[in-house]
């Protein structure tokens, strides 16, 4: 029984590593141009702010995701608690908030209240 377990269980790793290279092949020469210059130390920086915009009614309650909340534009359009992500429109108007996501990103909400 081990046995017919353990031939199984290779099997399917033996599929999975089949398939996953299957995709990996090599880009055609052509579709890179020869001014094109590809460093193999290069470093790819991920994105640390990002943004999205919010429409609100005056009156609604929404719970944005994040912590750390804190006002970058204010003109009084939205009511926040922090503590729980919670924002109400109080009124017309463009409020812009950032929240910390956690290792180093900030995200950016504005939020547009009509």
């Amino acid at each position: 029984m081990k046995r017919k377990l353990l031939i199984g269980l290779l099997t399917i790793a033996a599929c999975f590593t089949v398939g996953s290279t299957s995709f990996a092949a090599e880009a055609p020469s052509s579709t890179l141009s020869s001014s094109t210059s590809i460093s193999p130390n290069a470093v790819i920086k991920p994105i640390d702010e990002t943004q999205a915009i919010v429409r609100m009614q005056v009156g609604e309650t929404i719970w944005l995701t994040g912590y750390n909340f804190w006002y970058i534009n204010y003109d009084g359009s939205i009511e926040i608690i922090p503590a729980e992500g919670q924002f109400t429109a109080l009124h017309p108007g463009t409020s812009t908030v950032a929240a910390d996501f956690g290792n180093g990103i900030t995200f950016y909400y504005i939020i547009l209240v009509n």
